[in-house]
């Protein structure tokens, strides 16, 4: 089975995934994809959020009123706990009261949630397989090499490195890095001069048709290397290399390390150009957190294929094909800082923008609690876990799994808190309306 058919970036099953795709094919960025659909998401769930709160102010003011009568029956049976709740229910169910209708706000926010975390789950899978079968075209037509373009650019590399070499040789240091970068560059003009000059064309083994002492050395460099690249199966590359004098062989080893180098900075440009960063975070399909910028092969989501990735019949694994934007781009240790994916940057607003607007709503439209003590104990404790609880749980999700998820849930909160402001205004102002009605009535 060819490595490809194992990738085969499925587009996501999962209808929240299938939408995002959609929207990406239209915006300029995946960053502001998730930021649109997260603004259409909580606009179609708006009626809902209004619902939701219209139901549980009408609650609160009904629990309000049957305060008087609830106190009374308390006292009237208080040794009768039993039959006490009984009346309660009575009571409650007279004005339509649930005692556990202000789970529902929690419960609903949950179920969304996680329906949309499986499909950006979904969806990062799908990205990050797409990634990498890019990539793997990018291997692949290099490999190939079908018009010897790759192999002419290492040919050519192999003899400028040698020739810069030899240059540094001749120094009392005896180091590139020590020639003045003018002689370097002036070198390395001629001597792309002389095989430009050649239009593509080198010399056979033996041809003395032209004398130039760079084009000759490019000719051999090329000659070499082509004579073992163009060979079908690993058996007979290996003769070809090992009948090789050891004058030849240090050609060979030289344009085959150019060719090699050449390939790693193809595969690290294929990644980063189907990579996706959004601000300050290097790589959307990552956490924004000291993570890697590129998944290794534990890392990867891709569940369908993970698995097999390493012993790949193709003959490459995923690491052969990341490998080389792993070295460039990830962290070499904990604290190196500046290879860091992100910087915690969303997922800590985001939890503190959540925890802030459930605290304001909160604060500023407060319920009620209904039913005995008991019940109204069990609404406290709900309402404690959805101002300090449930942030933490959904920003845990935040930093463990994708940026593009961060963002998601950055953008809901955000939005959500400027529909709870909304709603606020407006119910002070009916409030205040109502209040002024009710001492113009009294007045009269």
């Amino acid at each position: 089975m060819d490595f490809m058919t194992l990738l085969a970036a499925a587009l996501p099953d999962n209808l929240i995934g299938k939408w995002l795709v959609q929207l990406s094919d239209n915006l300029p960025t995946f960053g502001v994809t998730v930021i649109v659909f997260t603004i259409i998401v909580r606009l179609i769930l708006s009626p809902l959020d209004i619902w939701q709160k219209i139901s549980q102010r009408k609650q609160s003011k009904a629990m309000r009123r049957l305060q008087p009568k609830l106190a009374k029956l308390q006292k009237q049976y208080a040794n009768q706990p039993q039959l006490l709740r009984q009346k309660q229910a009575e009571l409650q169910k007279q004005e339509k009261l649930h005692p556990f209708a202000s789970c529902l706000p929690l419960i609903v926010t949950m179920v969304i949630f996680f329906v949309v975390f499986a499909g950006f789950r979904d969806l990062v899978a799908y990205q990050n397989e797409l990634i990498i079968e890019n990539v793997y075209a990018a291997y692949t037509e290099y490999d190939a090499d079908a018009d010897n373009l790759y192999a002419m650019q290492a040919a050519g590399d192999y003899v400028v490195e040698s020739e810069v070499g030899k240059l540094a040789a001749s120094d009392t240091e005896g180091t590139a890095e020590d020639v003045p970068q003018e002689q370097k560059d002036a070198l390395t003009a001629e001597i792309l001069k002389q095989i430009q000059d050649a239009d593509g064309n080198y010399l056979a083994p033996g041809d003395t048709a032209n004398t130039d002492e760079y084009y000759v050395l490019y000719s051999k460099a090329f000659s070499l290397f082509d004579g073992w690249h163009s060979l079908g199966t690993v058996g007979e590359k290996n003769g070809y290399a090992d009948a090789l004098s050891a004058e030849d062989k240090a050609v060979f080893d030289g344009v085959s390390s150019c060719f090699n180098d050449n390939k790693d900075e193809m595969l690290v440009a294929a990644y980063k150009e189907h990579m996706e960063g959004f601000l300050w975070i290097k790589n959307i399909f990552m956490a924004d957190t000291g993570a890697n910028v590129v998944p290794n092969v534990s890392e990867f989501v891709g569940g369908r294929i993970q698995a097999q990735m390493p012993e790949a019949a193709a003959g490459v694994s995923y690491d052969e094909l990341t490998g080389p934007a792993q070295a460039a781009l990830n962290k070499t240790g904990t604290w190196d800082v500046s290879r860091w994916n992100g910087y915690f940057v969303l997922p800590v607003i985001s939890i503190a923008l959540s925890f802030l607007s459930t605290w304001f709503t909160q604060k500023m439209s407060p319920t009620t609690p209904m039913g005995d003590a008991k019940q109204q104990k069990s609404q406290q404790r709900t309402m404690k876990i959805l101002t300090y609880i449930m942030p933490l749980i959904m920003g845990l999700f935040a930093i463990m799994y994708s940026a593009a998820f961060a963002i998601y849930y950055f953008m809901s909160n955000l939005v959500s808190t400027l529909i709870n402001v909304i709603y606020i205004i407006i119910v002070k102002i009916i409030d205040n309306k109502a209040q002024a009605k009710e001492l113009v009535e009294i007045d009269e």
